[in-house]
């Protein structure tokens, strides 16, 4: 497998502004801006070791439907890979079910079901310019 890092962890919350103060304290770090995103019904912020942290905004939102089901907590782990098509090929072959992909400027995302993966989301990223924790590192919110 292309697998180069671990990207980014989604670390899914109820209260954003909380969960904010504690992980900067934790972490002595600082977050990204608040980003909304009315689409998808969520709200998050990100810091420069990768953990991207997410609430609901919207009661029906992805995000509020899985901490209604599993609780507050780790969803998923996305890895940068060098190869998107041939790592998702082979995670594929091990038994993981594709679940959607997605295409954000030059970052291009495949993501898996996470039954198939002990209850954690594989999301494979490919990407040739910087992105996530260093677009973090260099976006500092309040936090």
């Amino acid at each position: 497998m292309s697998v180069e890092k671990i990207d980014h962890i989604h670390v899914y919350v109820k209260d954003l502004a909380g969960a904010l103060r504690f992980f900067s304290e934790l972490l002595g770090t600082k977050f990204s801006r608040v980003i909304h995103n009315e689409e998808f019904g969520f709200e998050a912020a990100m810091e420069p070791l990768g953990i991207s942290l997410i609430a609901p905004i919207s009661p029906t939102s992805h995000v509020a439907r899985f901490i209604a089901k599993r609780g507050e907590g780790m969803s998923a782990i996305c890895l940068k890979v060098s190869d998107l098509e041939e790592t998702a090929r082979k995670l594929v072959a091990l038994g993981l079910q594709v679940v959607g992909r997605t295409q954000d400027g030059g970052v291009r995302q495949v993501h898996f079901h996470p039954k198939d993966s002990y209850g954690v989301q594989i999301e494979l990223s490919e990407y040739d310019d910087v992105h996530g924790a260093i677009i973090a590192a260099e976006s500092p919110g309040q936090y």
